[in-house]
């Protein structure tokens, strides 16, 4: 199941919680949530992190929807919007849906079924987008072997020699009809399609690298400047710059982005063409001067993992020893890794069920992606991550509801909720009844059991 990510932005955090409380209890889609209160923290998280999904208010201070829109548009062209507002104001959001990319315009007090079949309809657009036979005919429109060959070539030649004249350096590149700026440092990852039936022909394989590669530049968003160099029968590198003069927050960017665009690159082949495909990422851009040096210590990490069913994404010798000695890894990591990296995760939802508990968050805890710890939690599990979370915060609402005083919204905010009406729908759907319910009820039974 592909995994998607939805951001969610509202200067009112009740509506914020309401929509994600809504999508959360949609089981079908595998969601990544983030919120956002404001533009500019929704701009700040869409700097961080790939967002398929926007649902946004119309209105806000500072910037308007339609304006972050555009914005958003600008760096994930592939983002699909949902406009949401208290009010009728199509005329006003005619222009943006008219420019392409939002799908949608509902108002908030409409019933949650709106809000979802919103989303429904982004993703059928995000899957018609994946799913395109065009994605091969494209790729076979642009098999221009000799081209190809000479790009290689020539990345290899300034990699183990660089000329001192930038202008020779210049003219190599143009000649192979390479975009990169040699007076720019670049970012470097190389990537690997893992053969998975030793049978395939080279046209097989000539085809599927040129369909991953394709995939790539389809999520490189259109401020990244790159150059791809096949260098074995299943392995190539990416070459990437900023566009234009790039400054050190030009740069952090495009380091923040590019691991989110390589998770993405790897869902994406896994989807489309049933293949895993492992990365190496540097951590940050070097000289040209060092492109040898770098290539070499990437391709060693991600020769230290190994071929298989399972696909890898590191991005530095840092992350690698902390992702070795927690990984899990199909059909070659023991049940003891896999037991403990349940556990890590367990402990971590027990200490802090009042927090923040969202894939993203607790990826973190364990230096997995979000995608990647979803879907081995429910090939460990048999269960959903977010199915044990609301088990988890239903069963402490419980324990309070029975033996304290505290009001409902205490006990909402103990279990994570910043809204009791959000908690009141959560609890009564797994409970089949109210909190106040469960309460009346339980000290029912308890005053009947003292008479007796």
């Amino acid at each position: 199941m592909t995994m998607y990510r939805v951001l969610i932005i509202d200067d009112e955090p009740m509506i914020v919680e309401s929509l994600e409380q809504t999508l959360r209890e949609e089981k079908q889609w595998e969601l990544t949530i983030y919120q956002a209160f404001n533009v500019y923290d929704a701009l700040d998280c869409m700097g961080q992190n790939r967002v398929d999904i926007v649902l946004s208010d119309i209105r806000m201070p500072g910037m308007s929807g339609i304006e972050l829109h555009q914005r958003i548009k600008s760096s994930w062209p592939r983002c699909r919007f949902i406009f949401v507002t208290g009010y009728n104001e199509f005329h006003y959001a005619r222009d943006a849906i008219r420019t392409g990319g939002v799908v949608d315009y509902v108002l908030k007090n409409e019933d949650s079924g709106v809000i979802i079949e919103a989303v429904r309809k982004a993703i059928a657009e995000l899957d018609e987008l994946e799913d395109r036979s065009s994605y091969l005919h494209h790729v076979q429109g642009k098999l221009h072997v000799a081209l190809a060959a000479l790009r290689k070539d020539t990345m290899f030649e300034l990699m183990r020699s660089l000329p001192a004249d930038p202008v020779v350096v210049k003219g190599k590149l143009e000649a192979a009809e390479i975009g990169l700026t040699p007076s720019e440092p670049l970012l470097v990852a190389i990537g690997r399609l893992d053969p998975l039936d030793a049978d395939w022909s080279e046209a097989d394989w000539e085809l599927l690298m040129f369909a991953c590669q394709n995939i790539a530049e389809e999520y490189l968003d259109p401020t990244i400047v790159h150059a791809t160099v096949q260098y074995s029968r299943h392995q190539f590198i990416w070459f990437m710059q900023s566009k234009g003069e790039a400054d050190s927050h030009a740069w952090k960017h495009l380091a923040s982005r590019a691991y989110d665009i390589m998770e993405a690159v790897q869902e994406t082949c896994r989807r489309l063409l049933k293949l895993p495909l492992s990365a190496a990422l540097g951590r940050e851009p070097v000289a040209w001067e060092r492109l040898g040096s770098q290539f070499e210590h990437l391709a060693a990490l991600l020769d230290g993992h190994s071929h298989g069913e399972q696909e890898w994404l590191i991005q530095d010798s840092e992350q690698l020893a902390s992702r070795r000695s927690i990984s899990v890894d199909v059909g070659a990591e023991t049940n003891g890794q896999e037991d403990r990296l349940i556990l890590v995760l367990h402990r971590y939802i027990q200490s802090n069920l009042g927090g923040d508990l969202s894939l993203v968050r607790l990826a973190e805890q364990v230096h997995h992606s979000p995608s990647y710890l979803s879907r081995q939690y429910k090939r460990i599990t048999g269960t959903m991550l977010s199915d044990y979370i609301t088990e988890e915060r239903m069963r402490l609402a419980q324990r309070l509801l029975a033996s304290s005083t505290m009001k409902i919204q205490e006990i909402a905010s103990q279990a994570g909720y910043e809204a009791a009406p959000q908690f009141n729908r959560s609890f009564k759907k797994w409970c089949q009844m109210t909190p106040q319910g469960y309460r009346d009820r339980h000290f029912a039974l308890s005053n009947d059991q003292t008479t007796q």
